[in-house]
């Protein structure tokens, strides 16, 4: 997945980049996704625990909100060195700069996400349109605009930080942006920091919204579906100890 259509540019992003989602790879951005999913199961644990104290049956969650929490933290912190913090916040939010240089400002990155989606649709209908969109009455197009510059700026102020720590002699975390970072071409040459802070953003693209919506429509179907749920927990129980909160995926690959 590049952000270029051009065959001679696309085979030298290629090369650069495939070693980072190699099976030896993956395997070590597990730790991450753990960490995430350790901080789901706390967030939840003190909803329902507050719910419970309150003289509450149970906590009344809206899973998909959850599930955009953790999957921007954990593609946050695969991709730019450290998750959003919208878990422990419970909140929509994120440091975005426009520039490398310019102050921090803060935004919802996954409503931003998801007008960033809904403007580019319209306006891949008609891309002359583009021109002359943020002068248009409609709100629509100018806040789908800022949206689309708020998610680069996401990037760049990760990017950004992460290269500061480079320069710093700070022990890098073995992660994508630490592969990206690493990745040389036929060449010898890196990427530049635009081509970090556009795969980056790439990957927050392509691995965000499509996780959470999948996991929440999961989890749906789940609970609709009589037996399944039973049949889960048993096989889970049976698996996987009891004071393990997330297993590892070694643990649960050869489940039935």
């Amino acid at each position: 997945m590049f952000n270029t259509r051009d065959r001679a540019e696309h085979s030298r992003k290629r090369k650069t980049v495939s070693h980072t989602f190699s099976a030896l790879s993956s395997s070590h951005f597990e730790q991450h996704i753990i960490s995430n999913l350790k901080e789901l199961v706390k967030q939840w644990t003190r909803l329902s625990d507050t719910a419970i104290a309150g003289g509450e049956d149970y906590a009344d969650i809206d899973c998909l909100e959850w599930f955009n929490y953790v999957a921007f933290d954990i593609i946050g912190d695969l991709a730019f060195g450290a998750p959003f913090g919208m878990l422990p916040k419970g909140k929509d939010i994120t440091e975005v700069r426009l520039t490398p240089d310019s102050p921090p400002t803060y935004a919802p990155a996954i409503e931003v996400i998801n007008r960033r989606g809904e403007v580019f649709n319209a306006l891949g209908c008609y891309p002359p349109l583009k021109r002359f969109a943020t002068y248009l009455p409609d709100s629509f197009f100018r806040d789908g605009l800022k949206a689309v510059n708020n998610l680069a700026g996401i990037a760049v102020a990760s990017v950004k930080q992460r290269l500061e720590m480079q320069e710093k002699g700070i022990p890098q975390r073995n992660d994508i942006l630490a592969k990206l970072m690493e990745g040389k071409d036929e060449n010898g040459s890196k990427l530049e920091r635009e081509e970090l802070t556009a795969e980056a953003l790439g990957h927050m693209i392509a691995g965000s919204d499509t996780t959470s919506n999948t996991s929440c429509a999961l989890l749906y179907w789940c609970l609709r579906t009589p037996g399944v749920v039973e049949k889960l927990q048993k096989e889970i129980d049976e698996a996987v100890p009891d004071d393990v909160d997330v297993p590892s995926f070694a643990a649960v690959k050869n489940l039935p």
